[in-house]
């Protein structure tokens, strides 16, 4: 399928999938340009989740060979989500089950991309699974990280379903996060699922992002952060920096020594 008929296709998608087949890969083609772009790159998708990105990134450049990694079986998915548009998966699109923790075992891409997926890599796994990211790239290779929403910003506990987003998870005692939970119309299994997802988020800054990613043997290329124009609450600028309560994302392009 030719890029404009892919185009025209994707249009027609929901906000959200529109954002993830189009806007996304078009941010990180962007910022892979200088770089040598995307065309007839080897890429990984890390924690593609559905694969939307990644099937983004395929169709955007037909020449790449795209891989997506997830823990799940969620890419099984995809066809379903595309089919109501016209589309099906790309050819140069493939997809891999790999353990919680673990990077897989293919070397030699020239790109991994991460969108909102360092959030929720624990503390205790963040630096191996960085490092094993390292070495499955290309010598010079590019690793793209977008974070977002990092933990103490306004929505950083990932609760939109319970309207948390105004630094609730911060303000309420642990306690309370709970029991907002079992007060919910959320069923069993999701409040479940909500409330592993809020415990596991790493709780990093944009600094220890910087600091943790520079030392496995990164050059950084570009920085991106954002901040969100709002006042936190009085009690919590006693406890947090306001850098660290209103920095809402960050977005790394690292490079291989």
């Amino acid at each position: 399928m030719d890029a404009d008929r892919f185009r025209s296709l994707a249009e027609t998608a929901s906000p959200d999938l529109r954002q993830k087949l189009l806007i996304l890969p078009a941010i990180i083609a962007d910022w892979a340009e200088p770089h040598g772009g995307l065309a007839g790159r080897r890429i990984m998708d890390f924690g593609c989740g559905l694969g939307e990105l990644a099937a983004g990134l395929a169709y955007a450049e037909p020449t790449a060979s795209v891989v997506g990694l997830e823990v799940t079986d969620q890419p099984d998915g995809l066809p379903a989500v595309l089919k109501p548009l016209g589309l099906i998966p790309p050819a140069n699109l493939s997809f891999r089950t790999v353990p919680l923790g673990e990077v897989g075992d293919e070397d030699d891409f020239d790109l991994i991309v991460s969108w909102s997926v360092f959030e929720h890599v624990q503390r205790n796994q963040f630096d191996a699974v960085v490092a094993g990211l390292k070495t499955r790239l290309k010598p010079g290779g590019l690793l793209f990280m977008q974070v977002s929403p990092l933990f103490f910003s306004p929505e950083g506990s990932h609760l939109w379903a319970l309207g948390y987003t105004d630094w609730q998870h911060l303000t309420r005692e642990l306690s309370e996060v709970r029991e907002d939970l079992e007060a919910s119309s959320l069923n069993e299994r999701q409040r479940e699922l909500h409330w592993k997802l809020f415990l596991r988020l790493n709780r990093f800054t944009a600094l220890d992002f910087d600091a943790r990613l520079h030392a496995p043997g990164f050059t950084a290329l570009r920085r991106q952060v954002d901040r969100v124009d709002r006042e936190p609450p009085a009690e919590l600028l006693t406890a947090y920096t306001r850098e660290a309560l209103t920095t809402e994302q960050i977005v790394l392009l690292l490079r291989r020594d």
